[in-house]
């Protein structure tokens, strides 16, 4: 028994967030304690022997009495276990083969380890991590061992994920290829391998359960599943390319790149951003791109111009009240509301004021344009249509509740 802990090294000068894995020894027979203590160190030593960007890097491990303790990078995001419990359905295919690429690839790198290959003997969604930027991580090597031709021991792994070779004590690279399989599975069914009867996948076909999975993918995911170790992919790289293959005839990636290439795509799909520019307060609104600027409102209550290609600050215009309006442009000219209950119109060029227009409340509608006027919802409780050019109101319309969405104008209506 045990539980992770975030914590904060104070051997550091500044704050540094780590995991603490606590693992509590409550057994009574001297063997079984030792074999836990084994299982704990084994851990700690294979995790100090790998690096790669999927698998959380190990700082230190000790023990106090009855207890010891793994001290690891912190990792903030979800399992997918539990994005599978809030989202109540199954995944995409473009989420799972992304995943799946990713995994393959941590797979592959453990499977080749010198000088041992080493086997996880636990996929399952639990056990797979997904940051905050989209990353995938692989948590808990607690029962991953490295792996000797012909060794066998006892049956660990979970029910359901775990292949036949498993429950007769053999760990070899086919063990993981079948567990990737039963977790993609569950990802896209949303039928959780645990309750079912062991190896009954072929009774419960993926495109059943959910029609929206291509055949080539269901293919792939049989594979890895089949009952035989030599029927499956003869070892991770082969599925990682099969799933890259698929990736590039769905039009997630381009025709001519590398499996490296593939892999860096799906390991980081959130890209490190081209550049940052910090305003005084919170956006919370959205963006607009127009002949190589950006504008943007700020709770600040700035609208911004920024060079698209650089971030780099071309003028700001100061409202009375935050923006969170998403500008509209039309000839130069850059339209918004703010909580200051004012419609505002200014220049592109310089970010000078052409006129304002007030209203009786605040403003969170984002406008449209149609026909010369501008139309553009109000806490007041009133649509407004202004005319462009002079910012008068042509009309306006109550509609008894505050209106913060943005207009559609189609065919005149």
């Amino acid at each position: 028994m045990g539980a992770v802990y975030r914590a904060q090294d104070l051997r550091f000068k500044v704050e540094k967030v780590v995991a603490v894995k606590e693992m509590i020894n409550q057994a009574t027979d001297p063997d079984i304690q030792a074999n836990i203590v084994e299982g704990f160190e084994r851990e700690a030593n294979i995790l100090a022997t790998i690096s790669h960007p999927a698998i959380p890097t190990i700082y230190d491990y000790f023990t106090l009495g009855a207890r010891s303790y793994l001290v690891m990078e912190f990792i903030e995001g979800d399992n997918l276990e539990i994005k599978l419990q809030q989202r109540r359905a199954p995944f995409g295919d473009e989420e799972v083969i992304a995943w799946g690429i990713a995994l393959c690839d941590v797979m592959d790198y453990l499977h080749t380890h010198e000088p041992e290959p080493i086997i996880f003997r636990d996929i399952k969604p639990a056990n797979v991590m997904i940051t905050r930027r989209n990353q995938i991580r692989l948590v808990d090597f607690g029962i991953a061992k490295t792996f000797q031709t012909g060794s066998k021991g006892t049956m660990i792994g979970t029910e359901g994920y775990s292949p036949p070779e498993q429950y007769r004590g053999e760990a070899s690279p086919a063990v993981d290829i079948y567990a990737l399989g039963a977790t993609l599975h569950h990802l896209l069914t949303n039928q959780d391998p645990r309750t079912e009867p062991p190896f009954t996948f072929d009774e419960r076909p993926i495109r059943q359960a959910n029609p929206n999975v291509s055949v080539a993918l269901e293919t792939i995911v049989n594979t890895a599943l089949m009952y035989n170790p030599p029927d499956r992919f003869e070892n991770a790289a082969i599925m990682r390319k099969a799933l890259i293959s698929l990736a590039q005839q769905t039009g997630m990636l381009e025709d001519e790149i590398s499996v490296a290439q593939a892999t860096q795509f799906f390991q980081d799909q959130s890209h490190s951003p081209i550049w940052s520019f910090t305003c005084e307060d919170e956006i919370r609104g959205t963006a607009t791109y127009h002949e190589g600027v950006v504008y943007i409102g700020s709770y600040d209550h700035n609208m911004y111009a920024l060079a698209a290609d650089s971030g780099k600050f071309i003028w700001k215009y100061a409202a009375d009240g935050g923006i969170v309006s998403k500008p509209a442009i039309n000839d130069n000219k850059v339209y918004f509301g703010s909580t200051d209950q004012y419609i505002h119109a200014v220049s592109c060029r310089g970010g000078k004021k052409v006129w304002v227009q007030p209203t009786d409340g605040a403003i969170y509608s984002s406008p449209a344009i149609a026909e010369g006027h501008l139309f553009i919802g109000s806490d007041d409780e009133h649509l407004h249509v202004l005319n462009l050019m002079a910012g008068r109101e042509a009309w306006s319309v109550n509609l008894g509740s505050s209106v913060r969405s943005s207009p559609l104008v189609v065919n005149e209506r």
